[in-house]
């Protein structure tokens, strides 16, 4: 007849668990002192009706009457600066704890409802939502308890950022698979707490309240040796605040581990120390807890007498066994254990009213679900009828409205005549307007391409141009100073040495001019050859160009470097005009198929939204263009000039 006494055991004490496991501070007397300080001096109304609701959520565990005066000093207030949402809740908690379950579900379902629209006050939806399923737990299962943390207290919880119920609602969800014996996935859940808590410096009650749960957790797997570890962690907090009224169920977590390492006797003392201090402190189902656990430890010593005692006294005090689930329990341990006392008549009268009070339970449930079903039904019919009613008033709404709607659809014609006909016209209106725009702008581009075209012709002319002055000065200006150069030096002529330098002069500054018109270095050498040439040739003691190249390769089109070329020897020929620098740096880069040239300087810049461009600007946006490229010129006065090319090849 034991071998299923621990499991009943468990099922027994788990609500009562729960509702032992409310958030109360450690340091109670500082707690209570705080809010009656606040009540007394605050001059804020709201302040003080808030501090009054604080106290009765403390007082509805251990003195109701104490938690119905301050609860009644905020529903009688005439300033109601609190929501309806926080008041029905602490009315839940207060209506909860005095065991008006139907009471106490319509406040939290209130509270719920309100809260939800609440984003101040997430901490109460995520309270009210826990407690509204934890007294619902006896009659919707420990699925709805599970739903309930996982689908709205723990999202909420994150949403929230609030880690402390974060963590309480990961050990209440432990908790709820401890019931059902799924420990494995209980201690996932107790473990995850402690993650949460890890990020609380502070050490505080819901620290207690998770380590106490690992304790039980790892007494009914068993594990002796995880449980002392969180007991004594349980102890090093809990010692510093012996005036606590977690320190009962401190005892009964205690007694739990001398009980898994057969202590028995030290398992008692502790469950006496329990009880004794649930006794001062009106903790009555935790007080019947710890007298439950002493019934266990009887029966682990097999002291089978002192253990119907226990139970007796159980049934004598009727708070646990007021409900009729821990009653029938009760009953049926009692005729277990008369049984093995050789009591066999009196074991037959407790199972016989065990059988009976099962028997009403059954029957309240069918009652019950008799009751839904026939509110269903009756919800049914109303619907039904409602539905017909519904069905006639729309016929007779048609009949009525028939003519109406004859005259209705022959005006609607004539409007939707009329509208076809503007529609007509207004489309025809916005075809026209398109077409012209549209006109307008394939004569824009006509005469971009036009002038595309001319810009490019008149390039090409140019480079043409330079290509023939070059190789005029090279072939017939070259040799002629060339001649003369050699006649005056076989001569022999008095100022022969003046003339011959003045000659080569001549003949230097010739070159200069023809490799500007036609570089040959471009030709010969590629783009960066002649881009470095150029800007040594250029660079004086007061003006210095810097040369940078990154990559660029021998495989760009010659069209392109003499385009790049020529946009860098006009825009060090502007810098020499305009700029007044000291400083430029000319940088070229390619990168697979695209080419970024800048130049820089540090001269006096420009406002490039007044300045009007000349010809030197022109011709670089021009050859850009015809590269299919982009140009980019940055400049403010003061702060010299940046002009940034980029192009593909």
């Amino acid at each position: 007849m034991f071998k299923n006494i621990s499991s009943i055991l468990f099922v027994f004490l788990y609500i009562n668990i729960l509702q032992a496991q409310q958030l109360v501070p450690l340091d109670e007397i500082k707690y209570v002192t705080q809010i009656q300080h606040k009540i007394e001096n605050d001059i804020n109304d709201s302040v003080r009706l808030h501090n009054y609701l604080l106290l009765s959520e403390y007082w509805s565990q251990t003195d109701s009457l104490k938690s119905r005066q301050a609860l009644n000093a905020v529903l009688s207030s005439q300033k109601k600066t609190l929501t309806e949402g926080v008041l029905a809740y602490y009315q839940a908690v207060f209506y909860s704890h005095q065991g008006n379950k139907t009471t106490a579900l319509k406040h939290y379902e209130s509270a719920i409802n309100s809260l939800e629209k609440d984003p101040t006050n997430i901490d109460l939806l995520i309270k009210s939502l826990y407690n509204n399923a934890y007294i619902q737990v006896e009659d919707k299962g420990y699925d709805f308890m599970v739903k309930t943390l996982t689908e709205q207290c723990i999202p909420l919880s994150e949403k929230s950022k609030n880690k402390k119920l974060l963590a309480y609602s990961y050990t209440q969800l432990g908790l709820t698979f401890m019931s059902v014996g799924q420990f494995e996935t209980a201690e996932e859940y107790h473990k995850k707490a402690l993650e949460q808590l890890d990020e609380i410096p502070q050490l505080n009650t819901i620290h207690l309240i998770t380590y106490l749960n690992l304790v039980s957790n790892y007494c009914y797997k068993p594990d002796s040796k995880s449980a002392e570890i969180y007991l004594k962690q349980a102890k090093k907090l809990i010692e510093h605040y012996p005036n606590s009224q977690h320190y009962s169920n401190y005892y009964y977590q205690e007694a739990m581990y001398y009980t898994t390492v057969q202590d028995f006797e030290k398992a008692l003392v502790s469950l006496e120390k329990g009880a004794k201090l649930a006794k001062e402190r009106k903790q009555s189902k935790l007080l019947h807890m710890l007298y439950f656990r002493m019934y266990n430890v009887y029966l682990m010593q097999k002291d089978y007498h002192k253990a119907k005692l226990q139970l007796e006294h159980i049934l004598q005090e009727n708070i646990l066994s007021r409900e009729d689930v821990n009653r029938k329990i009760t009953y049926t341990q009692l005729a277990a254990v008369n049984d093995v006392l050789g009591n066999h008549k009196e074991a037959y009268n407790w199972m016989k009213k065990s059988s009976t009070l099962s028997d009403s339970l059954q029957q309240q449930k069918l009652l019950e679900k008799m009751n839904e079903l026939e509110i269903e039904h009756q919800t049914a019919d109303k619907k039904q009828t409602i539905a017909q009613l519904k069905k006639e008033n729309e016929l007779i709404a048609k009949n009525k409205n028939l003519r109406i709607s004859i005259l209705g659809i022959a005006l609607s014609l004539s409007l939707i005549i009329t509208f076809l006909i503007y529609l007509t016209y207004k489309n025809q209106k916005k075809l026209n307007a398109q077409i012209s725009i549209s006109h307008q702008q394939d004569l824009l581009h006509i005469e971009s391409e036009r002038k595309y075209e001319a810009t490019k012709a008149v390039l090409r002319g140019e480079e043409q141009e330079r290509q023939r002055i070059a190789q005029d000065l090279h072939d017939s200006m070259g040799g002629m100073l060339a001649n003369i150069r050699m006649s005056i030096s076989q001569e022999n002529a008095p100022n022969s040495e003046d003339l011959l330098q003045n000659i080569d002069k001549s003949i230097v500054e010739m070159r200069r001019i023809a490799r500007n018109l036609m570089p040959e270095t471009l030709k010969n050498l590629g783009l960066e050859i002649a881009l470095k040439e150029l800007c040594e040739s250029l660079s004086q003691k007061q003006f210095h160009i810097q040369f940078e190249a990154f990559g660029v390769t021998d495989n760009i089109p010659f069209k392109i470097q003499l385009s790049l070329y020529r946009i860098v020897q006009e825009s060090i020929s502007n810098v020499i005009k305009y700029a007044q620098a000291n400083n430029v740096i000319v940088q070229i880069s390619q990168h697979e198929n695209t080419i970024n040239l800048t130049i820089e300087d540090d001269g006096i810049g420009f406002d490039t939204s007044k300045v009007v461009y000349g010809l030197g600007i022109k011709n670089i946006k021009s050859r850009t263009a015809l590269m299919n490229g982009t140009v980019e010129i940055l400049s403010e006065k003061g702060k010299g000039t940046t002009i940034n090319v980029e192009c593909y090849v």
